[in-house]
């Protein structure tokens, strides 16, 4: 998942780093690099690993790299739809900006991902999962969708996790700790269809900079490979947008309340635009609103860009 940087200034890596990293994709290693104890200094400021060898500038991956072929075979798509970084941005806006459709793109590391309510997050090199799932269609977004991915999510995990649960609209946990999110974006393009964008920060490996409230895979004594992983995520996106694309949130509804039970029934903190205050989870609705009830009130239907909310603690 992505967290909070570390780093004020400046707001991305210089121009010559970033070409660096583009070519670093392509290529093991680069011997032509101009500066190179400069770009050193500068990887090594971003938490690049960025390493001098005898051959020239090479990345050292502190987990086993993204691969296109297994997460081509494990999703069972073609290898150009998926487009691998070292390191970017966001891969919600690279997608934004791509006319691959389908298309898939992850990043090795991020400096400005994106999260709800225009919070800006980053991703170190090479432990999480940051992927972005990209189409073009004529229907306007459904932010239902959002809740369909998170069960999908849930679903290639559940199996191997215990505590596993999901957080409406758009959060994925285990127990009390965040391990990742999700976002759902478009654009309007001048053909008059839409740019659909589904991003996925998901903590898999050991990573100290993770804050207390935040967990990852390894933590929970579960090792996977991320390609592995992204590929069975994106192969269960494939048939459920399908469903849902034909028959609407209806049909996973008994899933959701699956995999949200911690939540159901129980006293969160809800925040919007009149403050902080408790209400107790009703349900879901086949829109994918939540259904709330502050005490002595009646039950009022909550749409995910309006508010957030926490569990309260126990």
């Amino acid at each position: 998942m992505y967290w909070e940087t570390a780093i004020s200034a400046p707001e991305a890596p210089t121009a010559a780093l970033q070409k660096l990293l583009d070519v670093l994709a392509d290529a093991e290693c680069v011997n032509d690099a101009g500066e190179p104890t400069a770009l050193l200094n500068e990887a090594e400021r971003w938490g690049v690993p960025l390493r001098q060898t005898a051959e020239g500038l090479q990345l050292e991956y502190p987990h086993a790299p993204l691969s296109r072929p297994e997460i081509a075979a494990v999703a069972n798509i073609p290898e150009a739809q998926i487009r691998i970084l070292p390191a970017c941005a966001s891969t919600n806006s690279a997608m934004l900006d791509s006319d691959a459709n389908p298309g898939i793109c992850l990043a090795e590391s991020q400096w400005a991902g994106r999260g709800r309510r225009a919070r800006h997050w980053s991703s170190p090199f090479g432990r999480h999962l940051a992927m972005s799932y990209g189409w073009t269609q004529a229907a306007s977004i459904n932010p239902a969708l959002t809740l369909v991915a998170g069960l999908g999510v849930f679903q290639v995990l559940q199996k191997r996790i215990s505590g596993l649960w999901i957080k409406w609209p758009n959060d994925i946990w285990i127990a009390g700790e965040k391990l990742g999110g999700l976002l759902l974006e478009a654009r309007r393009l001048p053909s008059g269809q839409n740019r659909l964008v589904l991003g996925l920060g998901l903590n898999v490996h050991d990573d100290p900079s993770l804050p207390d409230t935040a967990t990852s895979l390894a933590q929970q004594q579960l090792n996977l490979s991320r390609s592995h992983l992204a590929g069975q995520i994106i192969r269960r996106w494939q048939d459920d947008f399908v469903r849902f694309d034909r028959d609407g949130l209806e049909p996973f509804l008994p899933f959701w309340n699956e995999a949200a039970a911690p939540m159901m029934r129980q006293i969160v903190q809800i925040s919007d635009a009149r403050g902080h205050y408790p209400a107790e989870v009703l349900g879901i609705g086949g829109d994918g609103r939540l259904q709330v009830q502050e005490p002595d009130k009646a039950p009022v239907w909550l749409s995910a860009g309006d508010v957030s909310l926490r569990p309260l603690a126990s």
